[in-house]
């Protein structure tokens, strides 16, 4: 770690997410996400960094910011996939597809 630098807090497993994945679940380009992400106030990466961890509280502020007014066409698709990879509903759709009655 270089002089000047704060270690970052380690969030359980289930409580962060990258920017890769946020982009992936969404949809969203990136420059669309950082027009939300810059709306909502949630600290980011400086230029690109898709490996930028967001913790599970602001993935929480930014689906209340896309799913506003503002953002009407993207928002509200975008912050109902982001709930859904929260509550843990997209991570189990592989295993249940393979489960037959």
């Amino acid at each position: 770690m270089r002089r000047g630098q704060v270690p970052r807090e380690i969030f359980p497993e289930g409580d962060r997410f990258t920017k890769q994945q946020l982009l992936e679940v969404s949809g969203l380009s990136s420059k669309t996400f950082d027009m939300i992400r810059k709306a909502a106030r949630v600290k980011g990466p400086p230029h690109g960094g898709l490996n930028w961890v967001f913790p599970r509280a602001d993935v929480e502020i930014l689906i209340e910011r896309a799913a506003s007014g503002r953002f009407t066409e993207r928002g509200p698709p975008a912050a109902a996939a982001w709930r859904a990879l929260l509550d843990g509903e997209l991570g189990n759709e592989a295993e249940d597809d393979d489960e037959e009655p």
